[in-house]
């Protein structure tokens, strides 16, 4: 296998761990039997997976799960808003961690 190969793949996904992900489920495409869209001239289905994502064998559709929002153009959920944790006691004792389930609760020591 060509050790610059990774590096072509990076211009297509530059994010290791997506690499890693996209190249795996390609792997697995094709050991199931799926037509390489190159000329599967290479040794292991690995390597074709890895040549075929780094020649831009792909649609943005399908590597869109791959990608970063902001490469993909895909919409995430906002963040969930910040909640006020109100903690028991002084907060330094062991059972100071559970939050207050309300304010009259007490704590047997």
């Amino acid at each position: 296998m060509d050790p610059h190969i990774v590096f072509d793949c990076q211009n297509i996904l530059p994010n290791r761990f997506a690499l890693a992900l996209a190249a795996a489920a390609r792997t697995r495409a094709l050991r199931r039997g799926a037509e390489p869209r190159l000329d599967p001239r290479c040794a292991s289905a690995s390597e074709m997976a890895l040549q075929e994502i780094a020649c831009g064998a792909f649609a943005d559709d399908e590597m869109a799960p791959f990608l970063f929002a902001s490469q993909a153009g895909a919409c995430f959920l906002p963040p969930p808003a910040p909640t006020k944790i109100e903690l028991r006691d002084d907060g330094l004792s062991s059972t100071a961690a559970a939050p207050v389930a309300s304010s009259h609760e007490a704590v047997d020591r």
